[in-house]
């Protein structure tokens, strides 16, 4: 009994010591790093705050940082590392203080503006007298963008001339023959197949009526921006022009030949001075001179150049050529802007680590916000904005992160990146959750960035975000594809160098694995290897997608492991040249399209591929042209069986064609009659011709034997809702009720991010929608 008393006596003891509460510091843009961080005297600077807290000895409880408003300059990336982790259990929070905005800029100042008075050669008339000329800031080696303040300016682009198919020619530097018998094979991503053939990836063959390309002396400052294919894009210094054959240079290698497929978008030159118009401007390293041509007539004093791609970095112990990582745990940020960061830009060793299409590269430093080896982290009420970069990427190990209530807006390339490792078996990014984020024109810069991107990332919750106006994806899911998987060869095709071949191989021998011959079983053998698995996409409303681009889908699953689900989003006014809306591509099975509505669409809404199903969706005026394509993907294998069933396709229209059938390599695999549809209702408002049409094209094959022509009976169809009567005729097929209410931000949502993030304010709003859980309701454009 005494012992036990004693225990008690110095239990009571012991919580007696420890500090009541939270402990806190505190970092203010006027403070200073000599202070002691308290709300009186703080310190000036997050890196001397995360110093404070590793030494601090309170670390086995929570413990804030408390961001003051203001602007802090950032001119080397915060780097948080596994010291720096709170213990489970605890949370060490960066986070602004009470209502204040604390912005983390990496933008210099650029001062000393002077009119220009000596012209450069090619100088255009028009801009004489109104460009305005200033020195780079010092320790400004390169920069890509230029910011007025929360606004991003321009670089000068001219369009006009065009760059030619790719013809079957060879070069050698130093030759003036053009060998015109020799071709290229090309691989099913469109690159070259055959290492001998990668200076085709170097050159471009143009036509130039207008002399819009010219002999500039500061040549490698000048991008030519090109897709060689509609779904992707590049931007690469010119190196050289060869006016007298029309072939021009570029510095470092090209995801494909330009002109390898027709696309819809123009090349431009970029940076170069013959082209300098009103808002843009112009840099040349040789003289370190930057020109403007500013709107106003004179720069505003607010105009800054990046100094950062990447400010804060929370990176763990990566090992990254063995088994087991070390994440850094439990930090969080909640309530800081991030602005002002610059473009990155390709280097020379960039092929082979290009994830699907060079849509992004593979373990990179172009995000302002970047997880790199992270575990219980947390990013919550944070803005993005006004950057020419990435805003946040979780690289590698990233487990059971929180990405929630952000404003993600004017950003150059993608919102958010989950990007794993590649093909092996090291799977360890998943279990994120990205929930009731307001992404809104990502892209700016990189037209394939997208809202949210998965690679090679599995078990994640993607829901409840609202994502418009972007270039390409709203949603991607995405890995490598089975041709790179199965040309291991090859060291140059997108991804090929982040697939793990010595884990690949050592599984294939632990499990007794021979390789396949034929291509479509080789897939089930690499399935273990493809980590974008079992993700959900739910409760998301996206609008204005595939706005530049072509050849893509708003919610697009390629190459990625079996198990997504793609539930209850919203997809709606998408009005663009690109494939479709919900989109299995190539090499991708096992996905789950139900309980979506597709409303509004000039493309096809669903783009059906492979051993998929689709079930329980509502398409609802999508074009003239198809509510569905099917398609097969090059190689596809037979396997029969995929779900199209309890849909409603209604269409307001005369007419619609609601499937298209598009044959391409295997010539058919995923064709209505391979499929078990059924169970569809089908309603043309106008006219009942499309509907026995299609009964009559497709019934002989025992498709549709017992789906109905008849009115869903929707509540209130012209005001945008719905949600069916009671005595609807679909729910005799099954079908479940769509509940609408529930999709989009969340009610706790902040309402400053929301009035920043719901359209322009110059256009008329399209429609109203009001945030789930019965949030206000807001205008949208």
């Amino acid at each position: 009994m005494k012992n036990i008393v004693g225990l008690i006596a110095f239990l009571i003891l012991l919580v007696g010591c420890r500090p009541e509460g939270p402990s806190s510091f505190y970092v203010s843009p006027d403070g200073d790093d000599n202070n002691v961080g308290s709300l009186e005297a703080p310190f000036q600077t997050i890196e001397k705050a995360k110093l404070a807290v590793r030494a601090s000895n309170k670390r086995d409880q929570d413990i804030t940082i408390y961001l003051r408003g203001g602007v802090y300059p950032i001119t080397k990336t915060i780097r948080f590392g596994v010291e720096d982790s709170a213990p489970d259990g605890c949370r060490y929070t960066y986070k602004a203080y009470e209502k204040e905005v604390p912005v983390l800029s990496s933008g210099v100042k650029v001062s000393s503006w002077k009119l220009l008075q000596d012209y450069p050669e090619n100088f255009p008339e028009e801009a004489k007298g109104k460009v305005w000329v200033a020195n780079y800031p010092d320790n400004i080696k390169d920069f890509k963008v230029m910011f007025a303040g929360d606004r991003r300016i321009d670089r000068s682009k001219k369009e006009g001339f065009v760059i030619r198919a790719m013809e079957p020619i060879g070069f050698e530097q130093g030759k003036t023959d053009i060998d015109k018998d020799r071709e290229y094979i090309s691989s099913r991503s469109m690159n070259v197949y055959f290492d001998k053939d990668r200076d085709q990836l170097k050159r471009f063959h143009f036509d130039d009526p207008d002399h819009i390309l010219r002999p500039w002396d500061n040549m490698n400052d000048i991008e030519l921006g090109f897709a060689p294919v509609p779904w992707t894009m590049n931007l690469i210094p010119l190196d050289r022009i060869d006016f007298d054959h029309k072939v021009g240079y570029i510095t470092m290698e090209a995801n494909s030949p330009a002109g390898a497929k027709k696309s819809h978008t123009k090349p431009w030159i970029e940076n170069a001075i013959d082209y300098i118009s009103q808002g843009t401007f112009v840099t040349k390293s040789n003289s370190r001179k930057i020109y403007y041509w500013p709107e106003g007539g004179e720069p505003e004093v607010d105009v800054v150049v990046p100094s950062l791609l990447e400010y804060i970095l929370v990176e763990g112990d990566v090992d990254y050529k063995g088994p087991k990582d070390v994440p850094v745990k439990n930090l969080s940020f909640e309530g800081i802007t991030f602005q002002h960061g610059d473009r990155f830009s390709w280097t020379d060793d960039h092929k082979g680590w290009g994830i699907q299409h060079d849509w992004d590269k593979f373990d990179n430093a172009n995000a302002m916000l970047r997880l790199r080896g992270a575990e219980s982290c947390v990013v919550e009420k944070c803005r993005f904005t006004n950057s020419g970069n990435s805003a946040i990427r979780l690289d590698l190990y990233c487990q059971k992160n929180i990405i929630k209530s952000n404003l993600i807006d004017h950003v150059g390339h993608m919102g958010i990146l989950l990007c794993g490792y590649g093909p092996g078996t090291k799977d360890v990014n998943k279990n994120n959750q990205i929930v009731s984020n307001l992404i809104h024109h990502v892209g700016t810069v990189w037209r394939q960035g997208a809202g949210i991107f998965v690679w090679q990332s599995g078990g994640n919750k993607i829901t409840h975000n609202l994502i418009h106006h972007v270039p390409r994806k709203g949603v991607g899911l995405c890995g490598v594809r089975m041709p790179i998987l199965t040309k291991r060869e090859c060291k140059f095709d997108e991804g090929s160098k982040t697939i793990r071949w010595d884990e690949i191989d050592a599984d294939f021998k632990r499990r007794n694995v021979t390789l396949a011959t034929k291509l479509s079983d080789q897939w089930h053998q690499f399935t273990p290897y493809l980590h974008a698995r079992n993700n959900v996409v739910s409760f998301n409303e996206v609008y204005r997608a595939l706005e530049a681009l072509g050849d893509g889908s708003v919610l697009n699953v390629s190459g990625a492991g079996e198990g997504n689900v793609v539930e209850n989003n919203y997809v709606h006014h998408i009005a663009s040249h690109a494939s479709g809306v919900l989109r299995t591509d190539d090499w991708q099975r096992g996905t789950t399209f139900k309980k979506n509505v597709i409303y509004m669409a000039n493309v096809a809404a669903i783009v059906h591929k492979g051993f998929n199903h689709v079930v329980n969706n509502m398409i609802l005026d999508c074009s003239t042209k198809e509510s569905i394509r099917w398609a097969s993907y090059p190689d596809e294998a037979a396997d029969y069986g995929s779900l199209v069933q309890r849909n409603i396709f209604f269409d307001s229209s005369e007419d619609i064609n609601f499937y298209r059938v598009s044959y391409r390599a295997s010539e058919g695999i995923s064709l209505p009659r391979n499929t078990k549809v059924d169970y569809n209702l089908f309603w043309c408002a106008k006219k009942e011709t499309p509907v026995e049409k299609h009964f009559s094209k497709y019934r002989p094959f025992e498709v549709e034997t017992h789906s109905i022509d008849a009115d869903p009976l929707f509540v209130d169809y012209k005001h945008g809702n719905f949600n069916l009567k009671k005595n609807s005729p679909a729910f005799k097929l099954g079908f479940e009720p769509i509940d609408m209410s529930t999709i989009g931000l969340l009610a706790d949502y902040p309402a400053k991010y929301m009035k920043l993030g719901t359209g322009d304010k110059d256009r008329k709003p399209i429609f109203h929608r009001q945030i789930a859980n019965g949030g206000q309701l807001y205008d949208f454009w």
